[in-house]
C-alpha cells in the first residue's frame, strides 16, 4: 500500500470567505478531521477542530458574535505537501512537524487529494507490535466539575486530542475532546448574553459536555487492533487502562511517531 492509496478525493471544500460556523457544520456533520479551503479556485489550506479551538475560547474573541467570525481568521495555511511519490514515512514526518491534520496532495499543480491523519492509521492495521512502548504516560486528566475553559487549556498546552474525565476513585468516566470542547464554547457565546458571559464561563462545566463511555484500550493491545477501533470509531485517540486505572493515551500522533521511526524512507 502507497500513500496515494489512502488520500481523501471527495472531502468538503470551502471558500475562505465563508462564515466560520459553515466550517464547524461540516466537520459535525461529515465527521471529517479537517476539511480543506479554497481561495479563488486553488486549495490554499485547511481547518480543523484544533484550529478553531486554538483561537475561539481567547480572551479577546469572548466577547465577538460567533456568527460574525469567518473561516479566514481560523485556517491554517498547507505549508507542506505530498506527491504520488512520497513515501509513508516522509508524510508521517510532515504531519508531525506541521502539526497538521491533513496533507494536500499534488501531481505537478494537479490538485489530487487529501491524506488525512487518520487514514494514516491503515498503514498499521496488520502490526501485532505491543502498544505498551508507545503510549503517552504522562497526560493531563480532569474531572466532571472541572470547568471547559480548562479542558480546553490543557488540550491546546498538553498536545493531546482527547481529556480523560475521571471521578474521584480514578475510574474514567469519559472524555473530553476537541469537538465536544468547542461546540460547548460556541453554544456558550451563542446563547448566553454577552453582559453574562465573563461571569458563567467559569460556570460551564465538563460534566454536561463530555463524550460519556468513551472506548478504551487494554496495555497489552497490539498497534493493529488500536488503528482499527480508531478508525472504525472514528476518533483521534484511545484512553489505555490496566486493571480498570487510566494509564495512558494513544492517539494518532504516538501511531505517525512510530511510522517515523519503524517505517524506511522509501516505503
Amino acid at each position: 500500500m502507497k500513500l496515494s492509496d489512502i488520500i481523501s478525493k471527495d472531502v468538503p471544500v470551502l471558500d475562505k470567505d465563508r462564515p466560520l460556523l459553515d466550517a464547524l457544520d461540516v466537520l459535525n456533520e461529515q465527521e471529517y478531521e479537517s476539511i480543506c479551503i479554497d481561495e479563488g479556485g486553488k486549495m490554499v489550506g485547511s481547518i480543523s477542530y484544533r484550529d478553531i479551538l486554538f483561537r475561539i475560547g481567547a480572551q479577546r474573541l469572548r466577547a465577538v458574535a460567533p456568527e460574525s467570525l469567518y473561516i479566514s481568521g481560523f485556517m491554517k495555511d498547507f505549508n507542506a505537501s505530498a506527491s504520488n511519490d512520497t513515501s509513508i514515512r516522509k508524510a508521517a514526518k510532515m504531519m508531525l512537524e506541521q502539526n497538521a491534520s491533513c496533507l494536500p496532495m499534488f501531481f505537478g499543480e494537479t490538485f489530487l487529494g487529501i491524506v488525512m491523519k487518520r487514514s494514516m492509521l491503515r498503514f498499521v492495521l496488520e502490526k501485532d507490535v505491543p502498544i505498551s512502548g508507545l503510549i503517552k504516560r504522562k497526560f493531563p486528566t480532569l474531572r466532571s466539575h472541572d470547568r471547559v475553559i480548562q479542558a480546553r487549556k490543557l488540550i491546546l498546552d498538553a498536545s493531546v486530542p482527547i481529556i480523560p474525565i475521571l471521578n474521584e476513585d480514578g475510574r474514567l468516566l469519559g472524555a473530553m475532546g476537541e469537538a465536544e470542547a468547542l461546540n460547548s464554547l460556541i453554544d456558550f457565546h451563542k446563547y448566553v448574553p454577552e453582559k453574562h458571559q465573563k461571569a458563567r464561563i467559569r460556570q460551564l462545566s465538563i460534566g454536561a459536555t463530555m463524550k460519556a463511555g468513551y472506548p478504551t484500550t487494554d496495555l497489552d493491545s497490539s498497534l493493529g487492533a488500536v488503528a482499527q477501533t480508531m478508525l472504525k470509531e472514528k476518533i483521534p485517540a484511545l484512553v489505555v487502562t490496566e486493571s480498570s486505572k487510566v494509564v495512558g493515551i494513544i492517539s494518532s500522533d504516538q501511531i505517525l511517531e512510530y511510522i517515523v521511526g519503524s517505517f524506511p524512507e522509501e516505503q
